[in-house]
């Protein structure tokens, strides 16, 4: 009864669920774009202070959530992006978790691959495309696995820039739910967690 009526008599829960791939789709899209590129400039190509900007990403990657929600918070005071979910998925997009894991697989990376193509006229562009990237399938598809679990298990930064219930994701909701009717909890639960559960079975031999 209770699956019956979360499927077909309860759009709120339906919205929050769509709420929820919403937030997480373009992350990992715009991670999958950006984190390789950011990899492959920090460690094939030569320029000033780069291990001085590397060393910033860890720093901020060790940060917990909650001390980088203040800066975030203010920094979307000023792009006016606050009650929004820009203010979720700019940080998202660049956190950095993705350019270290596809940096420290580089670093394992041929360079006789990068000097052949170097000898065959390619450019750092052509080098990164044709021959760097098809050879970083693997561990994206194990970053794509992190970041679902973690932006699809989103709170701190939904109830901070969230304001109106209806454009919450699901895991936020899932702590009013227990509460009032667990019986709907726990067929909610089951709902939610099915994503996580395909992506994981997906991704566990990249992991």
């Amino acid at each position: 009864e209770q699956y019956q009526q979360l499927l077909l008599e309860s759009p709120g829960y339906l919205r929050m669920f769509w709420n929820s791939v919403l937030l997480v789709l373009p992350v990992l899209l715009g991670q999958c774009v950006l984190a390789p590129l950011a990899a492959y400039g920090l460690e094939n190509i030569q320029w000033k202070y780069k291990e001085a900007i590397f060393f910033m990403y860890i720093i901020v990657m060790l940060m917990p959530t909650q001390i980088l929600l203040v800066p975030n918070f203010i920094v979307a005071g000023w792009l006016n992006i606050r009650e929004s979910y820009l203010a979720i998925l700019l940080p998202a997009l660049f956190h950095p978790l993705g350019v270290f894991l596809i940096r420290q697989q580089l670093k394992n990376f041929p360079k006789e691959c990068l000097e052949a193509a170097a000898l065959d006229g390619a450019g750092a562009w052509r080098t990164y495309w044709y021959v760097v990237r098809p050879n970083l399938s693997s561990v994206v598809a194990a970053l794509v696995v992190l970041l679902f679990a973690d932006n699809w298990n989103i709170v701190d930064q939904a109830v901070v820039f969230i304001k109106n219930t209806y454009d919450n994701p699901l895991s936020v909701y899932l702590g009013n739910v227990v509460t009032g009717d667990p019986g709907m909890f726990f067929a909610v639960s089951v709902f939610y967690l099915i994503p996580a559960l395909l992506v994981f079975l997906l991704g566990q031999d990249y992991l």
